[in-house]
């Protein structure tokens, strides 16, 4: 006796066609390929990482890196490849100028704070540290 086919065993399996292993189950191919994202190699340890990744899963290697300058967001990092800036030497700039004016800052507030001082004591040292600080002192800077 012939073997019974699947289609006659199971009635409901007839009317659906054939796939076959490897086939995709949805229905709508733009939903596959939706799901499946684009990736690359990790230049530090090998693995593949998502293409909208900023750092590797793996080994927390730094896969996107943006211009401090321009903003342009790129794989590599050192020069920006829009602008042409060394990513270093342009925070280092920007560092040193911001040293500076947080110095100025100190001053001007160590100078206040030392006048508010001063007057709250003048009572007691009749104002000598006052002409001292702010008369005295401007004729010595000339």
């Amino acid at each position: 006796m012939p073997p019974k086919s699947e289609a006659a065993s199971n009635p409901g399996a007839a009317s659906s066609p054939p796939t076959k292993p490897g086939a995709a189950k949805s229905l709508d191919p733009t939903i596959a390929n939706a799901t499946t994202q684009r990736t690359l190699k990790c230049p530090k340890c090998g693995a593949d990482v998502r293409e909208v990744a900023r750092f590797c899963q793996r080994c927390h290697h730094t896969m996107r890196y943006e211009c401090p300058s321009c903003h342009h967001q790129q794989r590599t990092g050192g020069k920006c490849e829009k602008c042409g800036i060394d990513f270093l030497k342009y925070i280092a700039a920007v560092m040193s100028q911001k040293q500076v004016e947080s110095e100025a800052m100190r001053d001007r507030l160590e100078k206040r704070s030392t006048l508010m001082k001063n007057l709250m004591w003048l009572p007691f040292t009749l104002g000598f540290p006052i002409i001292r600080d702010y008369f005295l002192k401007r004729d010595r800077k000339k």
